[in-house]
C-alpha cells in the first residue's frame, strides 16, 4: 500500500490546542530522538514494558520503516514556533496470517498528556482497526498504568490479568455496546 493519505486528520483537544494526526512515514525516524527527549523513562517502560536507554537506527527502522497493509502508527504532531514536532504515535500491528487481529499501543509526550489526546488517538486507531479488517485488538499493559486502563475500558476493552503487573485488554470490533449514559446499544465506528 502507498502513503495513506486518507488517514490525515486534523483535531482540536479540550483545551483548544490544534494537533494533526498521520500515518507514520519513513522520514520520521529523524524526529524520533526529539520525540524520546519529550517522554519520561517511565512513560517508556509503560508504552514498551520495559526500559529502553537509547533509540538505536534497527528501532527507529522498525517503528517508522511500517508495512502499512499489515499495521499503522498515527503520528500526533503540534506546531511549535512555526516547526511541526511530534507529540504522541499510536500504533496497531496485525497478528497472524489471517490478520483477525492487532496489537494496540500508544505512547504520548509527558507535557501532552491528560488532555484528551489518548481518548482520541485511541478512538481513531479503532476506526481505523476496523477499516483494516482487523476483528480484534488487545493491549498489554502495566497495572499501574491507570490512566491507559481508563481510556481503554471507557471504549469497551476488557480486561484479565496476564501476569504479576500486567493485564491484557481486548476489544471485539464487531461486538455491539452498550452505551451506559444512554441505555442504548451501538456499534463502534
Amino acid at each position: 500500500m502507498d502513503y495513506p493519505i486518507s488517514y490525515i486528520l486534523p483535531i482540536q483537544l479540550k483545551d483548544g490546542s490544534l494537533v494533526q494526526l498521520r500515518p507514520i512515514h519513513p522520514t520520521d525516524g529523524a524526529s524520533a530522538k526529539a520525540f524520546r527527549k519529550k517522554v519520561s523513562d517511565e512513560s517508556v517502560r509503560d508504552r514498551f514494558l520495559g526500559y529502553i536507554p537509547s533509540i538505536s537506527k534497527k528501532l527507529v527502522d522498525r517503528l517508522t520503516k511500517i508495512d502499512y497493509d499489515r499495521e499503522m502508527a498515527i503520528v500526533a504532531e503540534c506546531v511549535d514556533n512555526d516547526k511541526k514536532e511530534a507529540i504522541a504515535v499510536a500504533r496497531i500491528v496485525g497478528e497472524g496470517k489471517k490478520m483477525e487481529k492487532a496489537e494496540f499501543a500508544l505512547i504520548i509526550a509527558d507535557s501532552w498528556q491528560g488532555r484528551g489526546l489518548g481518548s482520541q488517538m485511541t478512538d481513531y486507531m479503532i476506526t481505523i482497526a476496523k477499516e483494516m479488517g482487523f476483528q480484534k485488538l488487545f493491549a498489554l499493559l502495566y497495572t499501574h498504568n491507570v490512566q491507559m486502563e481508563g481510556i481503554l475500558r471507557r471504549r469497551g476493552f476488557l480486561f484479565r490479568a496476564e501476569g504479576y503487573d500486567t493485564n491484557l485488554a481486548t476489544l471485539d470490533l464487531n461486538e455491539k455496546r452498550r452505551d451506559l449514559l444512554t441505555d442504548t446499544f451501538y456499534e463502534l465506528r
